[in-house]
């Protein structure tokens, strides 16, 4: 039964192949430069690559945006933005399977009552424009630098061709690559916190955990889209818009690498912050997003005259629809799933205010006066709950969510026999494991009690040291076994 649930996730993977190959080499081949055959083949051994090695950066940030804590509901938004994407890639334009995500994981955000991350949001939706236009900038720029180089070059046009056809291989893996780290968590993300797969032992030399088994799945998936519909969107953003030549498809393809790489590479993002340079966000960005941005920065370096901006606006139009129709579709689907068919989408929670609750938040440095009103109350709603705090505080956005994380119930007993059952003691060091067992049989109301409990061992403690990004990736792996506990020792109430 759980791997049906995955199907609607195959089925994003079939529409992202399906969809954003031709981001990657859609100018390569229709410029003749590639064939189809040999460009699928680069992109799905190179885009396999990208997702099993670096897909887990931009899959944290999607998951800020809002947990999806039921395997029926994570079936549900991928459906929902798989059959939007499916719905739009039809007229053989290129639409972002970021923004169709995303509006599905707001929809069942707002069926659940939950909060949606507007913090994460903005960070996302953000970095959909500045993709476009950085990518728009190096394409122009580097527009200027190769027309130089070629008009000072005395190549001969076969042997400049045949440059050109090897920078567009190259290139397209670089890309390929990228495209996978970056995207793979729009078609598996929903799916990581609630993940079915138990981790396996391979022969002793590694393990391959749930999560890394969900990527590599989901890559098939995206493999099969590539060969099997991938062609018709090829032809839009390679010919339809704008009319390339082999050197600014090759210009095109290296900008949208280029941009995709700097969004999912975690090693960039540690260099940039040890450096203490400005950090580019790991998050999900569009490919279409990106390439047409290449596109139409090239083709405003040339004058902007051949830029078919009725093919254009006609993108335009669907980037904004996209996210809005997947909002749409999950919300209804969630209500046909849990209404007919009765499955379980989210999973009931509840919030309250005690003695240990306020504690806990005067101890994290607020001031607790303004609780007067919800001290001593439950709530079975967290909108509910976040706009009653809001009326009767000055805390911000921030600050709200830090002390609604505090309340939120979710009780839990310490089994180390879940976990080894589910193949996941390869996740934890030998110091966390032995930590764990200290813990056996002890139960929590609350994860903040868990972690707190866990902080007593070094190997759990979270360091303070946010500017060392050794500390900062020691960090993540910390909170991400944190995590796992909470899924694997959580008592679950009757669901909704």
């Amino acid at each position: 039964m759980i791997f049906v649930y995955l199907l609607s996730g195959l089925f994003l993977g079939w529409s992202l192949g399906a969809n954003d190959t031709g981001n990657i080499f859609g100018a390569a081949v229709e410029t003749r430069m590639l064939k189809f055959k040999s460009a699928a083949l680069i992109a799905a051994i190179f885009i396999a690559l990208g997702a099993i090695l670096e897909g887990s950066g931009p899959s944290g940030t999607l998951g800020k945006l809002g947990s999806v804590d039921a395997l029926g509901g994570a079936f549900t938004v991928a459906l929902a933005a798989a059959a939007t994407i499916t719905v739009i890639v039809r007229t053989g334009i290129p639409v972002s399977t970021s923004q169709t995500i995303v509006g599905a994981i707001i929809g069942w955000n707002y069926f659940s009552h939950r909060l949606t991350d507007f913090r994460s949001l903005l960070t996302i939706a953000s970095s959909w424009v500045s993709a476009f236009l950085l990518a728009g900038l190096i394409a122009a720029g580097l527009y200027y630098i190769f027309r130089d180089r070629v008009n000072r070059s005395k190549v001969h046009l076969l042997e400049q061709d045949f440059y050109t056809r090897l920078g567009l291989i190259v290139i397209g893996a670089f890309g390929a690559y990228s495209l996978g780290a970056n995207n793979i968590a729009n078609v598996v993300g929903v799916f990581v916190p609630v993940t079915p797969f138990k981790d396996l032992n391979i022969g002793g030399l590694f393990v391959l955990s749930g999560v890394m088994q969900l990527y590599i799945l989901g890559t098939l998936s995206i493999i099969i889209g590539i060969y099997t519909y991938s062609h018709k969107v090829m032809r839009t953003v390679g010919k339809d818009l704008f009319q390339l030549s082999p050197l600014t498809a090759l210009i095109a393809l290296l900008s949208e690498a280029i941009v995709l790489f700097m969004f999912s590479s975690r090693g960039l993002y540690n260099l940039l912050h040890s450096l203490h340079l400005p950090t580019i966000p790991l998050v999900p960005v569009s490919s279409s997003q990106v390439i047409v941005g290449a596109i139409v920065g090239i083709g405003l370096a040339k004058g902007g005259k051949n830029i078919r901006y009725n093919i254009l606006g006609k993108i335009s139009i669907a980037w904004v629809a996209a996210p809005v129709i997947a909002f749409f579709f999950s919300f209804v689907a969630l209500f046909i799933i849990q209404n007919v068919f009765e499955q379980t989408v989210n999973m009931e929670m509840s919030y309250v205010f005690d003695r240990v609750t306020i504690t806990e938040i005067e101890r994290q440095g607020y001031d607790t006066k303004h609780f007067s009103m919800v001290n001593g109350r439950s709530f079975e709603n967290e909108i509910t709950l976040f706009n009653e705090l809001k009326e009767q505080s000055s805390f911000n956005h921030e600050e709200l969510l830090d002390i609604i994380r505090v309340t939120e119930v979710h009780t839990m007993i310490v089994d180390t026999e879940i976990l080894q059952k589910k193949g996941m003691t390869g996740r934890f060091s030998a110091e966390q494991w032995k930590a764990l067992d200290e813990l056996d049989g002890r139960k929590y109301r609350h994860k903040w009690q868990l972690a707190e409990d866990l902080a007593n061992f070094p190997c759990w403690q979270i360091s303070v040291d946010k500017t060392n990004p050794i500390e900062k990736n020691r960090n993540h792996d910390i909170n991400a076994n944190l995590d796992t506990l909470y899924r694997s020792f959580y008592l679950p109430k009757k669901p909704k």
